[in-house]
């Protein structure tokens, strides 16, 4: 422990860590507390010049990279005011909006990915990138010096330091939040934002210039019994997130404490006020008279000048012009410019943003734009429609008359008609006016809250009691085709209090790698151990507005593997137990009846391949994969897998007495005994792969054994991730791969080597996957590469060239190079596997990788635009090729050109391709569910029954 650590804290610090501002506030522990306690708020040096530095109250959360020779000393990142500022003048060296990346599953957090979609041009200076994680550390490293400059005897890491985060993050997003403060240094409490917000809120109550009318009524209540609970809606509305809880306060006796409890949390909405940047832009982009888009970089541009143009607006300006800065040496001459009016901001904010919406008035069907950045906004951007939502939702709780007050937070709140259209929208719901409660400094309030949050903690001052916001349930096996759960904390669980599942008794499968589907439910107020049904259909992103209306969501799965007492797959009676713990975080236990011993569930944040970083760091695939049937083995001990096993041991075992028939026909004979290879489960597959890899060099034995052995491994293996013992299965299947073959004179050995590389990609890290590119681009590059042809050229070129298109994490480099020399063999090789290499080098959206390794749209274009000029008929990947090129994603830096689109979609429809296809290309639409299972696999079977 550091000596720094070992000191004892002096100071609460409550650090707001936003996507636009990051703000600290602090009071002292030995505080006049009877005074009342006032936090107060730490000025952040930061420079505003290339040469001048300024202390203030907000510290822009973003960087710049500056150039060489710009800043003194070549720092490779700056923040604070200056970043923002030169941000909006040099295209492409700018990053923001950390904190809705790390919350963001597509794409690698750990990675650095940022500035999303830019590319250096030739001859340009070329620009650094860091990952959402390291940028949220570099915020957090500056306040923490900043800090210690002013207080040299009490440094920030020996303090008490309360880290603010929207109350709808999720586990993984918290986590990331908690590892970026470690990273720079500090151990911290994470407190929700509204929470925090709602505390600031409460202190300024009785405030010498505000108007107390709302606070003496909620507040003040005396003796009054039968008037029930008061209740306020807290409704925050960031750079990134509109965060929304709903607070109740009771009535007190004559000097007793007023009793407030957190009733309810809305659902993760990424939707805020970076969304009505963008939205401007786009306004302003349009009347710019372009013949095409404005590249990603520039669009950055512009949007940090319409956010400029809308706080001078906001500030009291009638209009205010945004300029666009071009490319190169011609700066002046090649600027774009154009002027918002009030009128502007006001139609796009309050038309957008905060219309006045009907009860059960559908959200649009499809995006309007907000995803130009990579990110995955909300598809409705009407907050007041969310507000409307999550009160509905919570009706019954408010006794169907509404909430009381409003506390709104967040900087966009400074507008007056913005704040007027939330209370509009809840008097109209309800028919009743509101009160809207004060708060002068919603910038500061959330940093000051969390200070007051800490002594509250420590029994000075009302402390907001907050149980778990949802209840937690987790779906055991079922026989038929209704999915159930088991509710195994309820709705408003205090901090530290284990709830068990009393009256139930549950079976848990040993001996094999299995899951527990999580559910969680914002609205349902089921009892420990309730029984509940599960609906048939559910989106697994369920904090979405497209399945507002349903009662749960589902989360990430827990997985585990327990040894069975005895050979093979075995049953373990237990109970069910959890507990929400002082941090906010669920554990959940099974309980051994035998033994008494706990058993604790862990997370499964992500079911990726073998990368070299922290499971957290990367992209999960969608894990809607399709249950196995229930004709499926049900377990290593069946009949049928054991007599499998001894045909392998026969084949692959120490004495391998197999004769060369069923050598040769062993994964017939396994079909024989276990049904068609398709409907294989996870967990057989692995099982089968286990064994054959206890001992890979047995392989050598004969052209047969090589063959066999690829072809069954790599299938067994598929796609590469999955199971949580995936990664060591991989490593021992990579150890193969320097051996090559030991009969490279049989094509069908070679052709069954690139299949199972292409088979188990998805568990290749990026160093692997490069490995893989560079001993076998030679073979397949034109002449003019230059490149050095290995000793021995393999067989099976079409193989090899689906095999290296599928490597979605080498450098995007390579892979527009790999596309480049595919696209060139189609002039003369009418090959329709081409197409499908092709299109999977470039898709818009990849299967397994994080969406910074998708190739960049102008690749993507070349490519489309020949396979538009092919002949169709006889080509069959060309429809599919064309759907993976031309799908729309919402990503400026993703997606193709409008006019190319349309091209790939009139001919899709003319040979009458798929509608689910036509539309992908047209609108944003999800991925193919079919598509999904076909290249992933199904996923792990649940782990849990009732003993009934």
């Amino acid at each position: 422990m550091s000596t720094e650590a070992k000191r004892e804290a002096t100071f609460i610090v409550g650090i707001d860590l936003g996507t636009t501002h990051t703000v600290v506030a602090s009071a002292p522990l030995h505080a006049n507390r009877d005074a009342g306690i006032t936090p107060e708020i730490l000025p952040i040096p930061q420079l505003v010049t290339a040469r001048e530095k300024e202390a203030r109250p907000l510290l822009p959360s973003c960087l710049y990279a500056p150039l060489p020779g710009e800043i003194h000393g070549d720092p490779t990142w700056v923040g604070g005011e200056l970043a923002r500022r030169r941000g909006a003048e040099i295209r492409g060296r700018f990053v923001s909006s950390a904190k809705s990346w790390l919350c963001h599953a597509g794409v690698d957090r750990l990675a650095a990915i940022l500035p999303w979609g830019t590319n250096d041009e030739a001859g340009a200076v070329p620009t650094p990138h860091i990952s959402p994680l390291d940028a949220s550390m570099h915020y957090l490293s500056a306040v923490r010096e900043a800090w210690d400059a002013e207080h040299p005897d009490a440094p920030l890491a020996s303090q008490e330091v309360l880290l603010t985060v929207p109350a709808s993050f999720d586990e993984v997003a918290r986590e990331l939040t908690s590892k970026a403060a470690v990273l720079a240094g500090l151990s911290v409490t994470l407190v929700e934002e509204p929470t925090a917000a709602f505390y600031d809120a409460m202190r300024d109550a009785r405030g010498k210039d505000r108007s107390n009318t709302a606070w003496d009524k909620l507040l003040g209540r005396v003796g009054k019994k039968d008037d029930g609970e008061q209740f306020v809606l807290v409704c925050d509305v960031g750079g990134g997130t509109t965060d929304l809880s709903l607070m109740a306060i009771g009535a007190r006796k004559k000097g007793e404490p007023v009793n407030i409890r957190r009733v309810a949390v809305g659902r993760h909405i990424l939707l805020g006020g970076d969304n009505m940047d963008l939205a401007l832009a786009h306004v302003a982009e349009s009347r710019m008279s372009l013949k095409e888009p404005l590249p990603t970089g520039e669009l950055a541009q512009l949007v940090l000048g319409c956010r400029d143009a809308k706080e001078r607006i906001f500030g009291g300006a009638k209009e205010a012009k945004v300029t666009v800065l071009g490319r190169g040496g011609k700066l002046v001459k090649s600027q774009k410019s154009i002027t918002l009016t009030k009128k502007d901001v006001k139609d796009v904010l309050i038309a957008g943003f905060f219309p006045i919406v009907e009860a059960g008035e559908p959200p649009p069907k499809t995006r309007t734009g907000l995803v130009s950045f990579g990110l995955p906004f909300e598809r409705d951007p009407a907050i007041t429609r969310h507000v409307l939502s999550f009160l509905t939702r919570h009706a019954e709780e408010m006794s169907g008359r509404g909430p009381d007050a409003i506390l709104l937070n967040g900087g966009v709140f400074h507008a007056e008609a913005l704040a007027g259209a939330v209370a509009k929208q809840v008097e109209l719901a309800f028919g009743r006016e509101p009160a809207l409660l004060p708060n002068a400094d919603p910038d500061l309030a959330v940093a000051r809250g969390a200070v007051l949050y800490g002594f509250a903690r420590r029994g000075h001052g009302v402390r907001v009691t907050s149980g778990a916001s949802h209840g937690y349930y987790v779906a055991v096996e079922s026989d038929g085709a209704e999915k159930r759960a088991v509710c195994i904390l309820p709705r408003g669980a205090d901090e530290g209090e284990y709830f068990e599942a009393e009256g139930r008794s549950f079976e848990l499968t040993t001996g094999r790698t299995v899951k527990f589907p999580l559910y969680a439910s914002d609205v349902r107020k089921d009892n420990v151990g309730a029984l509940v049904k599960l609906p048939k259909e559910m989106s697994h992103e369920g904090t979405t507005n497209s399945d507002a209306s349903s009662a749960f969501q589902m989360l990430p799965s827990l997985v585990l593997n327990v040894p069975s007492d005895r050979r093979g797959e075995g049953r373990l009676p237990v109970t069910l137990g959890g507990v929400l713990s002082a941090t906010g975080q669920l554990e959940l236990y099974c309980t051994r009846k035998d033994t008494g011993g706990r058993i604790r569930l862990e997370f499964q944040l992500r079911d990726g391949g073998n990368v070299d970083r922290a499971p957290l760091g990367a992209s999960a695939p969608p894990p809607s994969l399709a249950p196995a049937p229930s004709t499926h083995l049900r377990g290593a001990d069946d009949a049928r897998m054991k007599e499998a096993r001894a045909l392998i041991d026969q084949v692959f075992g120490k004495r391998g007495d197999a004769d060369p028939r069923i050598t040769k026909d062993l994964s017939r004979e396994l079909e024989r005994i276990l049904g068609d290879r398709a409907s294989w489960t996870m967990d057989v597959a692995r099982r089968l792969a286990d064994q054959l890899l206890e001992n890979p060099g047995v392989r050598r034995r004969s052209e047969n054994h090589e063959r066999t052995w690829l072809m069954l491994t790599g299938y067994c293996m598929r796609p590469g991730f999955g199971d949580p013992g995936d990664a060591e299965r991989v490593r021992v299947l990579y150890t193969i791969f320097d051996g090559r073959l030991a009969f490279p004179d049989e094509p069908r050995n070679w052709q069954q080597f690139f299949i199972a590389w292409r088979r188990v990609s998805g568990g290749l890290s990026e160093a692997q996957q490069v490995r893989i590119r560079d001993a076998f681009d030679a073979v397949i590059a034109p002449k003019e590469a230059n490149l050095k042809l290995p000793r021995r050229i393999p067989e099976g070129r079409d193989e090899l060239t689906m095999m290296l298109a599928s490597l979605e994490r080498v450098p995007v480099a390579r892979r527009v190079e790999l596309g480049d020399w595919l696209l060139e063999r189609t002039w003369v090789d009418k090959d329709a596997r081409l197409w499908t290499s092709i299109g999977r080098l470039g898709a818009r959206q990849p299967l397994y990788a994080s969406l910074h390794h998708v190739v960049p749209p102008r690749a993507a274009e070349a490519w489309l635009t020949q396979l538009l000029r092919e002949t169709w008929k006889g080509l069959h990947t060309a429809p599919h090729a064309a759907v993976q090129l031309a799908r729309v994603t919402g990503d400026r830096a993703r997606d193709l050109n409008a006019d190319l689109r349309l091209q790939a979609e009139k001919k899709l429809i003319a040979i009458g391709a798929k509608p689910e296809w036509i539309r992908a290309v047209r609108e944003l639409a999800v991925m193919d569910e079919a598509e999904k299972v076909a290249i992933m696999g199904e996923g792990l079977p649940i782990g849990l029954r009732l003993s009934e």
